[in-house]
């Protein structure tokens, strides 16, 4: 018995954080998802606090609002036409801070559907 009551505590500290809470990250993760593929810059930079910084896969850093704003720019201006997808977030935290964890795959759908990128969100 005293194993499930520690199992039962561990999965209690686990959801620190309310419903509403896991709500609004993974709709914010949606939200970013959907503002770059629309190449929504203003939209988009709201997605990240102002100080915030942003690493891909490849190396690129882009740091700050005027930098994510820039970066979209550049996006549009490529023309490439793009579609975002996550699943299998785990939302964990505190209620002072939170961590999101997903599966990403993003494909090119300018001229059928060709993915190019499939990775991990870890924020």
């Amino acid at each position: 018995m005293g194993g499930v009551s520690g199992i039962l505590a561990t999965r209690e500290e686990s959801m620190a954080l309310s419903t509403q809470d896991k709500l609004d990250i993974i709709e914010l993760a949606a939200r970013y998802a959907f503002t770059i593929d629309r190449r929504m810059a203003e939209e988009w930079a709201d997605c990240f606090t102002e100080d915030g910084l942003m690493i891909s896969g490849n190396g690129n850093r882009v740091e700050g609002r005027a930098g994510f704003i820039e970066h979209m720019r550049k996006a549009r201006e490529s023309g490439k036409k793009v579609r975002h997808w996550g699943c299998n977030h785990i939302v964990e935290g505190d209620g002072d801070t939170a961590r999101l964890r997903m599966y990403l795959m993003a494909v090119d759908i300018g001229n059928g559907i060709t993915p190019y990128v499939m990775g991990e969100y870890d924020d």
